[in-house]
């Protein structure tokens, strides 16, 4: 089947590249491709040796493929229109069969500071995160998801709180990253301000595996697009963080693991005995408790020569006295971790609605740096909160989408049952919360509205704009 449209060499070639785009070309060779969901390529994610397999397959040289790509890595186009030096053929032929991205953008908010948070909806519904953070350097950062949910179980965490669904694919991880450096060097999607001040390009400059999910539970598919994001897109290994609560084996994987970057690793700690961590993160217990999880970090420090990142959430009136801090320099002595290649990472408490817990001022806060750095001499830095006026704690935009999914699908029950002569109006008419939000008590203050029956009715309006039922029988009675 193959030999009639490649030539030896094309054919041992063709077993080469990725499965899917295998199944495009040998149902599609030799002409365009047939309709089929599973048969269109994701131009955001797609490999350079799958686009060329595919396109010299429709007939085009492989130099075309070249243009293309260049057009989506180095130009951040992945709008086929735009690429004004392609065939129209062959522009069509992408625009027919090809999709810009895989992952449905469900909602986005902008935070004053510039930071761009976004919740994704998968092929199968499940909804994820991804934040893009601007600093005054010049740098822009990915906060990116590996794991739709997570089993992890921390209890501060809006992600911890949801349970876990399923595992991210590579691709699902590689594309957010892909994105936003696509869009990072278009002017009218990032906080341009400060990098043009710094003589910086707009370009994704850092990555943090720091959104839902727990990237060492997911250790096959984050790898794979680990090596994708420092191979297709440029970024280096160093500035690539992956962000643990402690998966021991998979840590220790990493420690040796010869396929896998060297990216930088950060452990959320949070708490210095196991009694409080196994309180806060429950996989603490899971994985042999603090000595297990320290000698860990201790042998991976000595095997890579790489400095570790501890992260701490400072919570307030719970871990972040000068107490705290002293027990926190006394564990890592006890590890026996070298000073110099540990570094505290504070950040106050993201508050989630789940959690009871504050974020602790900034007099903690430099209380707790100060007793680390002055009395121990441990390298301590509070981290920038970023987004908090937009919720960009992980898991936190998930949870409003589906408030307000599930609020706009109780609001269209309501209408659709209710019997009154002001529902049946709204029947197979759309209703959102959005289209009452601003009704409220005041808004009934009214001299005609002063009997008791219209008071009534006033009642019922507004249950109804709450997503609240009333009992009709009252008003009956009247």
């Amino acid at each position: 089947m193959y030999a009639a449209a490649f030539s030896a060499r094309r054919v041992r070639a063709f077993h080469l590249v990725s499965k899917p785009i295998r199944a495009f070309v040998a149902c599609n060779v030799g002409s365009t491709p047939a309709l089929s969901d599973s048969k269109f390529i994701n131009l955001s994610t797609v490999t350079k040796k799958d686009l060329e397999t595919v396109i010299t397959s429709w007939g085009h040289p492989r130099f075309r493929a070249d243009q293309v790509w260049n057009w989506i890595r180095d130009k951040g186009v992945t709008n086929v229109e735009e690429m004004n030096n392609i065939p129209k053929k062959l522009r069509q032929q992408l625009a027919e069969y090809s999709k810009p991205t895989s992952l449905e953008l469900a909602s986005e908010l902008r935070s004053k500071d510039g930071t761009i948070k976004r919740a994704y909806r998968c092929y199968d519904g499940q909804l994820i995160e991804s934040v893009l953070m601007p600093y005054e350097d010049g740098r822009y950062t990915a906060c990116i998801s590996s794991q739709a949910g997570c089993a992890q179980g921390c209890v501060f965490c809006a992600t911890g709180q949801m349970g876990f669904s399923r595992q991210l694919t590579a691709d699902e991880i590689f594309e957010q990253v892909a994105r936003f450096a696509a869009e990072s060097q278009h002017e009218d999607v990032v906080h341009e301000t400060k990098s043009k001040q710094h003589g910086r390009s707009n370009r994704l400059s850092n990555v943090v595996f720091m959104g839902m999910g727990e990237p060492l539970a997911n250790y096959r598919h984050v790898s794979t697009a680990i090596n994708r994001i420092t191979q297709d897109l440029g970024i280096g290994a160093r500035k690539i963080t992956v962000s643990t609560v402690g998966i021991v084996p998979n840590i220790r994987k990493l420690t040796t693991d010869p396929n896998m970057p060297q990216v930088r690793l950060a452990v959320s700690l949070h708490c210095a005995t196991d009694e409080e961590r196994d309180v806060l993160l429950p996989a603490n217990k899971r994985y042999g408790g603090l000595d297990e999880l320290m000698g860990c970090l201790r042998e991976y420090i000595e095997v890579t020569g790489r400095r570790v990142t501890l992260e701490w959430a400072l919570i307030a009136g719970e871990n972040d006295t000068p107490e705290t801090a002293r027990k926190l320099a006394r564990l890592i002595q006890k590890s026996r971790l070298r000073k110099d290649m540990v570094h505290v990472n504070v950040i106050p408490l993201n508050p989630t609605g789940g959690f009871g817990g504050n974020p602790s001022d900034r007099k903690r806060v430099n209380d707790f740096v100060n007793t680390l750095e002055k009395d121990f001499g441990i390298a301590c830095t509070p981290r920038v909160r970023r987004g908090i006026d937009i919720d960009a704690g992980c898991g936190q935009l998930k949870s409003k989408v589906l408030e307000k999914e599930l609020q706009d699908t109780r609001l269209k029950a309501i209408v659709k049952d209710d019997a009154t002569s002001e529902s049946k109006m709204m029947i197979g008419k759309e209703f959102t919360y959005d289209n009452a939000i601003n009704i409220e008590e005041e808004d009934f203050e009214d001299p005609e509205f002063n009997d008791e029956l219209s008071k009534a009715e006033t009642a019922r309006l507004l249950n109804l704009v709450k997503a609240t039922t009333i009992d009709l029988s009252k008003l009956d009675g009247q």
